[in-house]
């Protein structure tokens, strides 16, 4: 992978599935870019990543944690499906976030807005 801001720009980015009370590694590959199989769901990038991960897991009702370039509401649908439940960070700026959740500059510092669907 190539990373402008950082000192060495060339490196290799491996996606690891963790255990977090044990702190092991359970599963884990060397990011590669584009995937080179079918995708029929059209399912983004990071969708396809975290789900490969975690596929063994498959209906075990366990929690997936993930950062902010996994979390989706695609990825957190298709975890459903496969009896898995999901908390993440999302950046304010991705397209499925509704308007009353980004933050405004009358809101005070700190504040933590919380919306569950059912």
């Amino acid at each position: 992978m190539y990373i402008k801001i950082k000192p060495q720009k060339y490196g290799l980015k491996i996606m690891c599935l963790c255990d977090f009370k044990r702190h092991y590694l359970v599963n884990a590959f060397i990011y590669c870019g584009k995937w080179n199989f079918p995708n029929p769901r059209k399912l983004s990038i990071p969708t396809q990543n975290e789900l490969s991960l975690v596929m063994a897991y498959a209906d075990s009702n366990r929690n997936v944690t993930g950062d902010n370039w996994f979390s989706s509401v695609e990825l957190v649908d298709e975890l459903l499906k496969v009896g898995l439940t999901y908390i993440g960070t999302v950046r304010k700026n991705k397209r499925e976030i509704p308007e009353n959740i980004i933050p405004t500059k009358k809101d005070v510092e700190g504040t933590k807005k919380f919306f569950y669907q059912g």
